[in-house]
């Protein structure tokens, strides 16, 4: 019979060079235990059950041994040392039922001195079959940073395919316009929209490129502001810069119009006051006329 514990043969014999036995290792009174976990489950309104099978426990492995020798004492501290550290060992045997048993853990370990002799010891152990645990799972690597991009992509995208245009239009003093229209032009066509209560206006799914807004009143001809749609590289602040350039232009409405509507007054004025200018000539042209007439006989008299 063969027994090793971690490479420490438990069943051996050494002899000296003169045919005298030095060294004596014997193991008796092996036991094997196995067991298997069954779960019954009761069926009603049957008379037989189920049995559900949960697999076997670890074989359980116990033998009483002594060791006689030189060597003994050390090896007794050896197998000691062995159940402290409490870690799996290898285990090789031929015992019937547990020779499939190739790793263990020492659960007992009982230990005796026998009086009347140098190195003589007793000794009980019970193994216990270690098996490998199931490997934990693995936990997959974070996709934090791929979500994050690609959400800012997918928003990017959804932003750059709505590609709307939005504006306010006010008046000279400040208040909005409502029901006033306003036209976006490019080289795509003409996309127009109209103000609503607040005097915003809302232009959606133009297409990319240069447009040119201007407000369909005579109040507001010749204003007209250049934006850039779905192209960040043009336009400066993204879609939002949108908004800026048309409210700016609805505030250059009020600066423009005042601008626009002063030569047009002072059109409608000049028409009345030439009228009355050319009165005051004629008024004039008498008087110069008459200084003459009354230097004429001054001179006359002088001559």
């Amino acid at each position: 019979m063969n027994i090793e514990l971690d490479g420490i043969a438990l069943i051996w014999t050494d002899q000296d060079p003169a045919g005298g036995i030095t060294e004596v290792r014997n193991v008796s009174n092996i036991t094997t235990n196995d067991k298997r976990s069954i779960v019954e489950h009761e069926v009603p309104g049957m008379e037989g059950n189920t049995f559900q099978d949960q697999g076997r426990s670890p074989v359980k492995i116990s033998f009483a041994g002594s060791l006689q020798g030189k060597t003994a004492k050390s090896m007794i501290e050896v197998i000691r040392s062995k159940f402290k550290l409490g870690a799996p060992l290898p285990f090789n045997s031929d015992i019937t039922g547990s020779t499939d048993v190739t790793k263990v853990l020492i659960e007992e370990l009982n230990v005796e001195d026998i009086a009347g002799g140098a190195n003589r010891y007793k000794y009980s152990i019970v193994l216990r079959e270690y098996k490998e645990p199931p490997p934990e799972p693995v936990t997959p690597p974070t996709q934090d940073k791929e979500a994050e991009q690609w959400a800012d992509e997918a928003a990017k995208e959804a932003t750059e395919s709505i590609n709307c245009l939005t504006g306010k239009v006010l008046d000279s003093e400040g208040n909005p316009r409502a029901g006033i229209g306003v036209i976006a032009s490019s080289d795509d066509g003409e996309f127009k929209g109209e103000t609503d209560e607040e005097g915003v206006y809302r232009l959606e799914d133009l297409p990319s490129g240069k447009y040119r807004v201007t407000v369909d009143s005579q109040e507001y001809e010749g204003i007209e502001e250049i934006v850039f749609i779905g192209s960040e590289e043009e336009t400066p602040a993204g879609q939002e810069s949108e908004e800026t350039p048309v409210e700016q232009e609805s505030e250059e409405t009020s600066d423009s119009q005042e601008s626009e509507e002063t030569p047009a007054e002072q059109s409608v004025e000049e028409s009345p006051t030439g009228e009355e200018a050319r009165p005051e000539e004629n008024s004039d042209q008498p008087q110069e006329g008459a200084e003459g007439a009354s230097e004429e006989p001054a001179q006359g008299e002088d001559t």
